[in-house]
């Protein structure tokens, strides 16, 4: 494009006169570049102010997006941290309930057993009462029997000796009544 443009420019100034051929190769470069970056520049502003704006609001959205979004994360930290307190001070209770449950069934527990073992000496001692009571009615008996048999003994004893007795009496009653 840039070398027609010469081409014409130089075609034009032939037939005017006044222009002829650059040969310098640096002189054109130079009015090529000037002309490119004026044609970009003319053409390519509104282009390059459109990219830039669409990106400018691009960014722009991006960055609410990104406030709303920290926002939303504020507000949810600040939440679950109220979760998280709410959490631990129901932890504590529930420790603390436990702790006084515990003292209760130990408290409970200790009594309940104070009573068993206050019930086992009474059972204890009404067994040994009863087994005293057992023992002292066998020797009781046994003592009874011991009596009755030594009474007994005594009885047949007290007899025979009698019944001797009143044998002599009756022999010497009838010696002295036949004699």
């Amino acid at each position: 494009m840039i070398e027609t443009l010469l081409f014409l420019a130089e075609a034009h100034s032939e037939v005017e006169g006044g222009f002829g051929l650059n040969l310098n190769i640096f002189e054109t470069n130079l009015i090529n570049l000037i002309l490119l970056v004026g044609i970009l520049i003319y053409f390519g502003k509104p282009l390059l102010t459109k990219i830039l704006s669409e990106r400018r609001s691009k960014i722009a959205e991006q960055i609410k997006a990104v406030e709303q979004k920290q926002k939303q994360a504020e507000v949810t930290l600040a939440q679950e941290q109220k979760k998280l307190e709410s959490a631990k001070e129901t932890a504590a209770k529930i420790r603390s309930e436990a702790k006084t449950n515990a003292q209760k069934a130990r408290e409970t527990i200790l009594a309940q057993g104070e009573k068993e073992v206050e019930r086992l000496k009474e059972a204890a001692g009404k067994d040994l009462s009863s087994e005293q009571e057992r023992a002292i009615a066998q020797l009781r008996e046994r003592v009874v029997a011991l009596a009755l048999e030594s009474a007994k003994s005594r009885a047949g004893d007290a007899l025979r000796n009698e019944s001797e007795a009143q044998s002599k009496l009756i022999d010497s009653s009838i010696a002295k009544l036949g004699g």
